[in-house]
């Protein structure tokens, strides 16, 4: 009895959804528009924040050189100057 009433279910809905299928294709393509809109939107974002990123670690990639820079020439002065 139980598969007589899911075949039967099932066979309302393909009904509903074939009479239906303008509306739901409408719907489909709407929704496809907006999910690209926001993959867009995301992936933009998501550059800008790479972008940044990126900036960030070059300045603090910076930094540390120059850093070891001075502390390398501050050796190097002191070695000449017998302050071993």
């Amino acid at each position: 009895m139980l598969p007589f009433i899911a075949g039967i279910a099932a066979g309302a809905v393909a009904v509903v959804a074939y009479n239906n299928n303008k509306k739901i294709r409408k719907n489909v393509n709407e929704g496809a528009k907006k999910a690209k809109h926001l993959a867009q939107e995301g992936y933009e974002k998501t550059k800008e924040f790479a972008k940044d990123v990126k900036a960030s670690v070059d300045e603090k990639v910076e930094s540390l050189k120059s850093k070891k820079e001075e502390k390398k020439i501050e050796k190097e002065g002191e070695k000449a100057n017998g302050n071993e």
